[in-house]
């Protein structure tokens, strides 16, 4: 497990199972019993927090990260992995986190 795989993971209620990116820092990872994930979706809406990343990380559909929509779950609800983002895909939503929770004065 490790910071910018996409697991399927099971959110529960009316999310249900659905492909989310690992966001939490690598070294720390592994002492930890619960992860921050972001959602991945097919339906892209044109947010400024939204990373298009098509059919990366072997997703069956073209889809969209949607840094708005972060979650901290349990590993134990993390499914299948379904592949890995690539660095320079993870930098750039990591900007969007940074914008979606509104701390870019934190980091001048």
């Amino acid at each position: 497990m490790n910071r910018g795989d996409i697991w399927l993971i099971e959110l529960g209620g009316k999310a249900g199972k659905r492909p989310a990116v690992i966001l939490t820092r690598q070294n720390v990872l592994e002492y930890l019993n619960k992860v921050s994930v972001a959602e991945v979706t097919t339906k892209g809406k044109g947010y400024p927090t939204e990373v298009f990343v098509g059919h990366k990380a072997n997703l069956p559909k073209p889809s969209f990260v949607q840094a708005d929509n972060i979650h901290t779950v349990g590993k134990h609800r993390m499914v299948k992995y379904l592949g890995t983002l690539d660095p320079d895909t993870m930098r750039e939503i990591s900007k969007k986190v940074v914008l979606a929770l509104e701390l870019e004065n934190c980091l001048q």
